[in-house]
């Protein structure tokens, strides 16, 4: 009897990967679109109806809906577990008295590109032969092709949204959770989603702004910035997850001890978090995502930290010498995958 239901399950899990590659093989058949910069500044609304299509899902967040956009491949392989990638926040710095975005002074050779959606169908399919799994960029609220205005970022109602998107792609796909990977702002979504899922396995937060509570505030409670820390007890019960965080010491953009506080925090409160010092190679100390990604694929298949450290510091040596064979040399994922190099156990 047993060995019956143990076939049994086998089967059924085998029909619900089938049916999630089939699913993800026709979002990615998706036509090529070319996103301009100009629309993301301004914001874009998408009517429901507008988004019944491949690569799209309809959420609702504090009584607004949002079209939110995924890409996705099974490029690496399937499964019922997909990694999921955040990035980090767009168009430059936000003026909310103004309501608009303008360059960030600190780094002065930003800017953002019209956005391609066939040359990012291409990077997700490299992300998921990275990790050995299914791929999926979720674009956040104004960006990317989402509809929105990208000004919430970070807010609680951006939150909402984007724990609204998993659970419509969970359902879609027949998922059975999640692998999330975030860099900055991303990494600050990723902490937030700790708080409100139990379906997260592997959790890698880079670069992230987990301790920082802004001085702004608003009337309206979906506009409302949350600050992760806070959400330090919630992630603590939840016991089924793995989380990782990889931070630069020098980092210029998001300090080094917003991200060490959250985690002194977190292990105050019962919880456990792995955090990985790295040496970024871009001017801000701040790009992390090809440490984050390396580190999400090897939680995934199940390395202990000190594996995951070898492999980080592996990938600095590799680093460094291609930066040396080439130094103008710069892979990246739009605007925030810079260069990384270095790594140690903290």
């Amino acid at each position: 009897m047993l060995t019956g239901r143990l076939r049994w399950r086998r089967s059924f899990l085998f029909v619900l990967a089938g049916a999630a590659a089939f699913a993800l093989l026709s979002t990615t058949e998706a036509q090529a679109e070319i996103i301009p910069v100009r629309d993301m500044m301004r914001g874009t609304h998408v009517p429901q109806a507008q988004c019944a299509r491949p690569g799209a899902v309809w959420v609702t967040a504090y009584g607004r809906g949002f079209c939110i956009r995924y890409y996705l491949s099974i490029a690496g392989g399937n499964g019922l577990q997909p990694v999921v990638y955040l990035s980090g926040d767009k168009l430059g710095v936000y003026d909310s008295k103004t309501q608009s975005f303008r360059p960030d002074p600190k780094d002065p050779n930003y800017r953002d590109d019209d956005f391609d959606t066939d040359k990012m169908g291409r990077w997700v399919a490299n992300f998921s032969k990275s990790t050995k799994a299914p791929g999926i960029y979720l674009a956040r609220v104004g960006v990317d092709g989402s509809s929105g205005f990208h000004g919430v970022r970070k807010t609680v109602l951006e939150l909402h949204a984007m724990n609204a998107a998993l659970d419509a792609i969970k359902r879609r796909h027949h998922f059975t959770g999640f692998n999330l990977v975030g860099q900055s702002g991303g990494a600050k979504l990723v902490g937030g989603l700790l708080a409100l899922r139990a379906d997260i396995t592997c959790a890698v937060l880079g670069s992230g702004p987990l301790d920082y509570k802004p001085n702004l505030s608003s009337p309206d409670p979906g506009k409302r910035y949350f600050n992760v820390a806070n959400f330090a007890p919630a992630i603590a019960r939840n016991r089924n997850g793995r989380i990782l965080v990889v931070t630069d010491p020098a980092d210029r953009t998001v300090s080094a001890e917003k991200q060490t506080g959250f985690v002194r925090k977190l292990r105050q409160a019962g919880g456990q978090a792995e955090q990985f010092f790295v040496r970024a190679s871009d001017p801000l100390h701040h790009g992390v995502r090809r440490y984050s990604s390396l580190a999400a694929a090897e939680c995934m298949r199940g390395a202990d930290t000190r594996e995951i450290s070898i492999k980080l510091a592996q990938l600095e040596r590799t680093q460094s010498t291609t930066s040396a064979a080439n130094p103008k040399l710069t892979p990246q994922l739009p605007r925030d995958g810079l260069r990384a190099a270095g790594s140690k156990r903290h």
